[in-house]
């Protein structure tokens, strides 16, 4: 049965990500020393790597995987990446991409989950431990951890996130693919819906990108305009 957007369990999914998304750095940040918040990131950024691996070994154990689906080319699995290496070597350049990449883009995997499959289907597992676990990650990398935007941080995140488009446009059309969502849209709906066709809705992608960024920063911007 696939799975259905704001049932009774979707809420449930939200609620557990976003409490623990801010419950988790506040807790830290009260109770626990630096090494430990560090440890913690640790763990989280393993269990995102840890995920990953589980995901491509149950890919290949039904006998599914292939080039056009499984390459980690997905943005979420991109920023999945920067944001575990935010969590291991807490750089701030990586911090700022994991925030924006995540909050901007990757939460839409928990607000519109695309996903064919519902609990207790080992999938659903797989996908909200990554979604909802990187929507944690990201947000213990900015407050947990204290590695918060600095300036020229949107610019800096723009530019990267071009790394990303060339990429995926260059792999989808070379192997017939649809990492990125960069020759279609996904089929269970989502706010691309609304951006137009192809690739009109890449442009608009690009523009609501600089958009999001800008907000996303302007809490960061109004307590210190010099970091």
């Amino acid at each position: 049965m696939k799975f259905e957007h704001w049932s009774p369990l979707h809420f449930s999914i939200l609620i557990i990500t976003f409490s623990t998304s801010f419950g988790l750095p506040f807790l830290a940040k009260k109770f626990a020393t630096q090494k430990t918040r560090h440890i913690i990131g640790i763990i989280l950024g393993s269990i995102l790597l840890l995920n990953y691996c589980v995901y491509v070994i149950y890919r290949i154990d039904s006998g599914y995987w292939q080039l056009r689906y499984d390459l980690p080319m997905e943005f979420c699995n991109w920023a999945a990446i920067v944001t575990s290496l935010a969590l291991f070597t807490r750089n701030r350049t990586l911090a700022e991409l994991s925030y924006f990449w995540v909050i901007a883009g990757s939460i839409q995997g928990v607000i519109t989950p695309d996903l064919s499959v519902n609990f207790p289907h080992i999938y659903f597992f797989i996908f909200f431990i990554a979604h909802s676990g990187l929507v944690i990650s990201a947000i213990y990398v900015v407050l947990g951890l204290e590695l918060k935007p600095r300036k020229g941080a949107v610019l800096r995140s723009v530019l990267y996130s071009q790394i990303f488009v060339i990429t995926a446009l260059i792999v989808d059309f070379a192997l017939g693919a649809n990492y990125g969502y960069m020759r279609e849209k996904p089929g269970a709906g989502s706010l691309l819906d609304y951006l137009g066709p192809w690739p009109i809705y890449i442009l608009w992608l690009e523009g609501l990108g600089i958009i999001m960024f800008t907000l996303l920063y302007l809490p960061f911007w109004k307590k210190d305009p010099k970091i």
